[in-house]
């Protein structure tokens, strides 16, 4: 690549309390990428989105779901690679280069994603975990382990290549597990990456959809929607179409025995409530 963050665009959806965030975001941005664009997306904003230096801002009319709101601001990239980071987020130092060069480098790379570390504690965050990054060195066990439960997030650690994403019809037009969708279909296009080094600071906010407990009916319709994903994707080899039943009795097995049982032991731990 040539000066850091050139070829990588990032793109920031931000509407009302997030406005808040986004020069803090902007600024993390340009202390990887002093000349990269970035790409501001107004969802409907009832709080004025600022005109920041070097920002374009895509304004929606209405209030877009966070995966149809992303899909607005991935029309105008024109880079090779692409990053989406949310308004709260912030990058850290070096986020942009090293994974870009690992893309460039590599043309079977699909996605090169860092590490995380969490705001709230100053500790490495549990997302990605240790299993994906062992789990990754096997591209097609990832791909189909990925599928049933989301274990590569993409939300501003990863750069991705853009005409894949395009390729992969962007994030699904929802607020509930839009970037697992996404995250699958990139992991049957390539190989995928995740580095043991921080690239983003997460901030866990009031309001975030993190935060947010997700009930077994949501969870089920997102486990489904992965499933239809699967079926109509032609970069899916016809093995793991054929395992998509599988796929469904393990992903119900995850929503209704192993979430329940992993969420129970990280409340004895921890003493949070707000888990996913």
């Amino acid at each position: 690549m040539g000066s850091p963050g050139a070829d990588v665009t990032v793109v920031i959806p931000v509407w009302d309390s997030y406005v808040d965030f986004l020069p803090e975001a902007v600024e993390s941005v340009r202390r990887n990428a002093p000349q990269g664009p970035i790409i501001v997306v107004d969802n409907a904003s009832s709080a004025s989105v600022p005109k920041l230096e070097g920002c374009e801002i895509v304004r929606s009319s209405e209030r877009l779901s966070e995966g149809a709101a992303r899909n607005l601001g991935l029309e105008r990239v024109t880079t090779e690679y692409v990053v989406f980071l949310d308004a709260d987020d912030r990058l850290l130092d070096g986020a942009l280069d090293l994974p870009g060069e690992k893309l460039a480098a590599d043309p079977g790379l699909a996605v090169s994603a860092s590490s995380i570390l969490d705001a709230e504690t100053g500790e490495r965050h549990r997302n990605p975990r240790g299993l994906a990054l062992n789990l990754s060195r096997w591209p097609r066990a990832f791909a189909l382990a990925n599928s049933v439960w989301s274990l590569l997030p993409i939300q501003g650690c990863a750069v991705l290549r853009t005409d894949q994403v395009r390729e992969a019809g962007g994030y699904a037009d929802t607020d509930l597990g839009e970037d697992w969708d996404l995250a699958v279909a990139l992991a049957w296009r390539g190989r995928v990456e995740i580095s043991d080094r921080l690239g983003l600071q997460y901030r866990s906010t009031e309001g975030s959809s993190g935060r947010r407990a997700r009930s077994k009916q949501e969870l089920r319709a997102t486990a489904r929607r992965i499933r239809e994903r699967i079926g109509h994707d032609p970069a899916v080899p016809g093995w793991a179409k054929a395992l998509v039943p599988a796929i469904a009795a393990l992903q119900l097995a995850a929503i209704h025995l192993a979430r329940p049982a992993y969420v129970g032991v990280r409340r004895l731990t921890t003493g949070r409530r707000d888990m996913r």
